[in-house]
């Protein structure tokens, strides 16, 4: 309910943050295409942190050019509000807490905004009150949160074998489409994989493969319209005589100048959720564009009228398409394209897990063994979760711990390679029975007699109860903060 309630009041924040550039029907164009993006829809559907990123970047965005605009009459609120927005945004990604920080801090030093000593402390301590949480959990796990985000940041990558250029020229490519997804919702353009070299003879090397030159087309209009709205910011940020609306073009620039920086370092891990953070910037550009196109030409409204009726209409077809395999994803083994948007392999639909632990629940009902269930990441959380709230208690499946009093299920996507999944638990193992749910698969197992190591399974001997998933540091509630000595 909060991702959907804060995706919701995006709407009107966008428009409002629009409204401090753009005309009103300029700004109404962008909401239209804004609020029908598949992209910012699909990360509206399911609870995760980053999907509230949108709504506190954008409030981020509006609450600093309220608090330098002299004109504002409650400008200590809006610092207040600031400061709880920067709080809450930079713990939901880390690659947020590298970013919006940097960008706030020099939009306020290059605007230095004038408040007494009282306002600063305040917002401060907000800053600090909100942390509290994070504070108190690095005393109590030793910071262990702390030294898993200063590896994150200084760990090395794939990327350490690819030059800087190389990076910067990849991340660039990653921006355009990302940006170009965020917009049109077309999923084709493809990245052009360039190689550089010492000899000024053959300093880049291109490469593109089949599919990319099959959607070259689309690659290069993401390139063009991208770069051109980087280049109108940049015009109009020098041109801009405005002060309100030059505020505006600055913290634009700044949160694309640092996000870029940011995004270097990661450049060929680029994950589309990282778009959580730069995706109003996009709208922004095009903005930027049907400005530029209304002093171009006459017929300005008209081309404008086109593009946003275009992408609309394009935004409408891929969620017409994605919500047909949602509803089909039950039914049969839907099979799809590759998906820029979550990376998911198989559409898979909280009805599904539904029905898997339905049929899970009416074994469990003529034994009440309790359930070890192996899945794919993506699922494997999610399903035990719905098993634990139907009451029936859940663990994995173990090649060095087999119970006989247990039911064994292996989940799988249903295109995956199946033999491969199910050699790897063999050894202990039987397939006893299948069952198909659309997308995905259920594998029953049996325990061979000669894999047994127990009879029966206590509660206290599960791995998987923990807070954390495996890897991920302990966190704690405010109840075990002071209810449970350490």
């Amino acid at each position: 309910f909060i991702i959907l309630l804060f995706s919701i009041l995006t709407l009107p924040l966008f428009y409002l943050v629009c409204r401090r550039y753009f005309n009103k029907w300029n700004s109404l164009g962008l909401l239209s295409i804004f609020s029908v993006s598949i992209f910012l829809i699909m990360y509206s559907r399911f609870a995760w942190n980053p999907n509230l990123i949108p709504f506190f970047v954008l409030l981020i965005f509006y609450s600093l050019l309220r608090v330098v605009d002299k004109e504002e009459k409650k400008r200590d609120l809006w610092m207040y509000i600031f400061a709880v927005s920067v709080a809450i945004a930079t713990q939901l990604h880390f690659l947020v807490l590298l970013t919006i920080p940097v960008v706030s801090v020099v939009f306020l030093l290059v605007k230095r905004p004038r408040f007494s000593w009282k306002v600063w402390a305040s917002s401060f301590l907000i800053v600090i009150f909100f942390y509290s949480p994070v504070i108190i959990n690095e005393i109590k796990t030793g910071g262990d949160n702390a030294r898993e985000f200063a590896e994150a940041v200084s760990g090395k990558s794939q990327n350490e074998k690819y030059s800087v250029i190389e990076k910067a020229i990849r991340n660039y490519e990653e921006n355009a489409i990302g940006s170009f997804l965020i917009l049109s919702g077309v999923e084709k353009a493809e990245v052009v994989k360039v190689k550089t070299a010492l000899k000024v003879s053959n300093a880049f090397e291109f490469k593109c493969d089949k599919d990319c030159r099959k959607n070259l087309p689309w690659s290069i209009t993401a390139f063009i319209v991208f770069s051109l709205g980087i280049v109108l910011l940049v015009v109009r940020l020098i041109k801009e005589k405005d002060v309100s609306r030059k505020n505006f073009l600055l913290f634009s620039f700044l949160w694309l100048i640092v996000s870029f920086i940011v995004f270097l370092p990661v450049a060929y891990d680029i994950s589309p959720r990282f778009f959580l953070i730069t995706a109003p910037l996009p709208f922004i550009f095009l903005g930027l564009i049907f400005n530029f196109i209304t002093k171009l030409t006459n017929k300005g409204k008209w081309i404008i009228i086109a593009i946003i009726t275009a992408l609309i209409v394009s935004n409408s077809l891929a969620i017409m398409t994605r919500f047909s395999q949602l509803k089909k994803a039950p039914l049969e083994n839907v099979k799809i394209n590759p998906d820029r948007i979550l990376k998911e392999r198989a559409r898979v639909t909280l009805e599904q897990q539904q029905l898997i632990v339905s049929y899970i629940s009416k074994i469990v009902e003529k034994n009440n063994y309790p359930v070890f269930l192996d899945s794919e990441s993506q699922h494997d959380r999610a399903l035990k979760y719905i098993i634990r709230k139907e009451g029936m208690a859940a663990s994995s499946v173990k090649t060095s711990k087999v119970y006989r009093n247990g039911n064994y299920f292996l989940v799988f996507r249903t295109s995956s390679n199946l033999e491969e999944e199910i050699a790897k638990y063999s050894i202990a193992y039987k397939v006893i029975e299948k069952k198909e749910f659309g997308t995905l698969i259920v594998f029953r197992l049996l325990p061979e007699e000669e894999s047994i190591t127990d009879v029966d399974w206590y509660f206290s001997e599960d791995d998987d109860n923990d807070r954390s998933a495996p890897g991920v540091p302990e966190r704690y509630n405010w109840n075990e903060i002071f209810s449970k000595p350490r």
